[in-house]
C-alpha cells in the first residue's frame, strides 16, 4: 500500500471514530443489525410499543399509499389500529441488507381480496438511522402478479360473500361532470384505493343525463380530423350549406358584436361555431386580435371598417 493511500485509510477511521463519539451512539453494523432484529420482533409479536421503541422521536413514516406519519405517537396509533384489524397485511420472507447507517428490507405481503383470495406484494422498506434508531422509514409495495382465476366454487361463494363497497354516480350537470374527473385523478393518485377497484371491493354504478353529455360535447374542441379537407389543414371549415352537424354553423343575423378593446383573450372566449362577427363602432381591434381572427377563419360583416 502506497503512502497516500495508508494516509487516506488513517483518516477515514478517524473521521468513523469521531463520528460515533459525537453523536454517543455504536454505528457499528452489528448495533445496526441488532436495532433490526428488535424491530422485527415487534412485529412477530403484534407489539406496537416495542417496535416504536426503535423509532426516534422525530421518526418519519411514509406508507405505501404516500400518507406519511410523524412522530411515535402516530405510528404507534397506527400500527395498533393495523394490528386490530382482521384483514390487515400479512408479512413473511424479510431479509435484511445492512449498509452503514443505511438498510434495506425486502419482504413478501399478502392482502386479502374477496373470495379468499390474497394478492401477493413484493415489499421494500428503506431505512435511515441515526444515534441508533430508525429517524426514517420509506415503505413501497408492488404487485408481482394478478390473483388466479377462481374456480366455480369459489365463484359461487363470492357471489353470496362480501359485494364490496358500490358508490353510486350521477352525472347531470357540468359540476358533476368536473367532480367525476377529479374523482378519478384521485383513484389513480392511491394505489390503496386502486388495489379495492381491481379487486372488486370498490365499485361505481353511473348513470348519466343525456342532456349533460351534450352539453359537455358542445363545449369540447371539434377534431379537425373527421371535418373537412379544409379543417385538416388548420383553416377555415368549408362545409356546404347553412347546417355542419359537426361545427353547428351559426346563421348570417347571429354574429356577435364585439365591443371595448378586441384582442386575442377575447376572440379565444367565442364558440368554435362563429365564423362572422360585427364590430361597435368604438371597439378596438388589437393587433393580435386580427391576427386570432385570421387564424380561425372569422370575417367582419361587410361595411364594418377595422
Amino acid at each position: 500500500m502506497s503512502t497516500d493511500a495508508l494516509r487516506q485509510q488513517i483518516r477515514a477511521q478517524v473521521r468513523t471514530a469521531l463520528g460515533a463519539k459525537a453523536t454517543g451512539a455504536d454505528t457499528s453494523k452489528a448495533s445496526v443489525t441488532a436495532l433490526m432484529q428488535r424491530f422485527e420482533a415487534g412485529y412477530a409479536a403484534l407489539n406496537a410499543e416495542a417496535i416504536v421503541a426503535c423509532f426516534a422521536p422525530d421518526v418519519v413514516w411514509t406508507l405505501p399509499d404516500s400518507r406519511v406519519l410523524r412522530g411515535r405517537e402516530a405510528c404507534v396509533a397506527f400500527l395498533k389500529e393495523r394490528f386490530a384489524s382482521p384483514t390487515g397485511p400479512k408479512f413473511s420472507d424479510s431479509h435484511m441488507n445492512v449498509l452503514g447507517q443505511t438498510v434495506v428490507q425486502n419482504y413478501k405481503v399478502g392482502v386479502p381480496l374477496p373470495g379468499g383470495q390474497t394478492a401477493t406484494l413484493d415489499g421494500t422498506d428503506v431505512y435511515q438511522i441515526r444515534d441508533g434508531l430508525i429517524a426514517v422509514k420509506d415503505a413501497y409495495w408492488k404487485q408481482i402478479g394478478a390473483a388466479k382465476p377462481a374456480t366455480a366454487a369459489q365463484a359461487a361463494a363470492s357471489a353470496t360473500g362480501p359485494q364490496g363497497v358500490v358508490v353510486p354516480l350521477r352525472v347531470g350537470t357540468a359540476a358533476q361532470a368536473h367532480a367525476l374527473t377529479e374523482l378519478f385523478k384521485r383513484l389513480a393518485a392511491s394505489p390503496a384505493l386502486l388495489q379495492a377497484a381491481q379487486s372488486g371491493l370498490l365499485r361505481f354504478d353511473m348513470r348519466v343525463d343525456e342532456a349533460a353529455v351534450k352539453a359537455v360535447a358542445a363545449t369540447t374542441d371539434i377534431d379537425p380530423a373527421v371535418c373537412c379537407s379544409s379543417c385538416k389543414a388548420g383553416k377555415a371549415c368549408e362545409c356546404k350549406g347553412d347546417q355542419c352537424e359537426l361545427h353547428a354553423h351559426q346563421a348570417a343575423d347571429d354574429a356577435p358584436e364585439l365591443k371595448g378593446v378586441v384582442g386575442e383573450k377575447l376572440l379565444k372566449t367565442l364558440p368554435l361555431s362563429v365564423k362572422t362577427v360585427r364590430l361597435h363602432p368604438k371597439a378596438v381591434m388589437t393587433p393580435l386580435g386580427k391576427e386570432a381572427l385570421r387564424k380561425r377563419g372569422i370575417t367582419i360583416e361587410q361595411g364594418v371598417k377595422i
